[in-house]
């Protein structure tokens, strides 16, 4: 069976597909990747065809617009839409001219929420069967553990349900243009955020997390069916140089600070804010520069690393600071150390919740919340083992589970 992925997005939205895409080619299938051109060796290097999208997300997150969405929106939710919709529209002429040529190439397309509409009408126009992907839980539910944004968290409710609507209208009216490029392309009329709605419901769907995490909620119906995490296995020959392998050697007590892909202009502030935490916890981190660049000139208290492998470096820690994005909490939780959320953006509050009603870790804030005083009580709380015992019972869980194995399953029934 040819496979094509469509993975736009970051290197989170990215990483798991192409997990999913090892475990397709694993069990026999021909699979091309499209994503972003700067993810060509994370796709290649698994032995995954890849397609380029014609845009660099990097640089785009690093850009004024992926700055202003990323890093200055986590106090406003339209600020937040405002600036997510700008980010959006910047992409839909490259996006668009890189999924066309690949009308016809598929028996099956894998979609995720931005590409959803496009795959919609390449699935129609060229032939193949559709199954999109989520990362977070987006479908309309009573039950508040499996809602996004919900109005009652603890309770099952007919007002989780309108929630969830307005926010699932409202994900489709951001995410609709670029499918609606591809529709114009292929001589289709534009159908906007009420045609992207109606892709969304009317194609099955995988979610990509664990049912620990995210109760697969009964009116749900099984779709979209909850399959576990998609992992990709690190590098096994990852060696660490040995100035990170001897700041995280055993008996040491060490955590680890990193936001991923959300960029800032106050990186050098924030940097700063993390040693003055760290040395008053008196609890070494390991810092990760991610897309804003973080850094720290106190390196009695504070390592600073580039990209390094989660799965080698996390369960070393005492535990995990982090902007709650899908991948990065799935990895925390794998590694079975406590963790704590400092959301930006979109998913991430809703991750933050969740950590904290499993009790594998701290109460989360938003990013324009985060102070010294907040971070010290967390990394002492880690020095303590707060939480250690919780997050050590649901880490052998998660990694019991086999989330690829199950989509794969799942995506090549009858």
């Amino acid at each position: 069976m040819r496979v094509n992925i469509l993975a736009a997005g970051s290197r989170g939205d990215v990483q798991p597909m192409v997990a999913l895409g090892v475990g397709l080619q694993r069990a026999g299938h021909e699979v091309t990747v499209c994503a972003g051109d700067d993810f060509e060796p994370l796709v290649t290097s698994h032995g995954v065809g890849f397609a380029p999208a014609g845009v660099r997300i990097e640089e785009l997150i690093a850009s004024p617009l992926g700055v202003a969405w990323l890093g200055e929106s986590s106090r406003s939710p339209w600020h937040e839409l405002a600036a997510l919709r700008r980010f959006v529209r910047s992409t839909v002429e490259e996006y668009a001219g890189a999924w066309l040529p690949l009308v016809g190439s598929a028996d099956l397309w894998v979609s995720g929420m931005l590409t959803v509409h496009a795959a919609d009408a390449l699935a129609s126009a060229g032939g193949g069967r559709h199954v999109s992907t989520e990362f977070a839980p987006v479908r309309p539910t009573r039950e508040g553990t499996a809602g996004l944004q919900p109005v009652l968290p603890r309770r099952s409710s007919v007002l989780n349900v309108l929630a969830a609507q307005v926010l699932q209208a409202t994900v489709a009216s951001v995410f609709a243009p670029p499918g609606d490029q591809v529709r114009r392309e292929l001589g289709l009329p534009a159908t906007g955020t009420r045609g992207m709605l109606d892709a969304m419901r009317r194609t099955p769907a995988l979610l990509a997390a664990s049912p620990l995490v995210v109760p697969p909620a009964p009116d749900w119906h099984g779709d979209p069916e909850v399959t576990g995490y998609w992992f990709l296995d690190d590098d096994p020959g990852f060696v660490p140089d040995d100035a990170l392998a001897t700041w995280v050697g055993e008996g040491r007590r060490t955590a680890y600070v990193g936001f991923g892909s959300m960029s800032t202009s106050e990186a050098r502030h924030l940097g700063e804010l993390v040693a003055v935490a760290a040395r008053a916890a008196r609890v070494r981190v390991v810092l990760h520069s991610g897309s804003a660049g973080l850094a720290s000139h106190d390196d009695t208290w504070v390592h600073s690393v580039g990209s390094v492998p989660h799965g080698w470096l996390l369960p070393r820690t005492a535990g995990v600071v982090h902007h709650g994005g899908a991948g990065t909490t799935a990895a925390a939780l794998r590694a079975g150390v406590p963790q704590a959320v400092v959301a930006h953006i979109g998913d991430q509050p809703y991750w933050g919740r969740r950590v904290w009603e499993l009790g594998v870790g701290a109460r989360p804030v938003r990013r324009h919340e985060l102070s010294v005083e907040w971070l010290t009580e967390v990394l002492r709380g880690f020095a303590r083992g707060v939480s250690a015992e919780r997050a050590a019972v649901v880490g052998a869980a998660i990694r019991a589970e086999d989330g690829v194995g199950r989509a794969v399953e799942a995506l090549t029934r009858p």
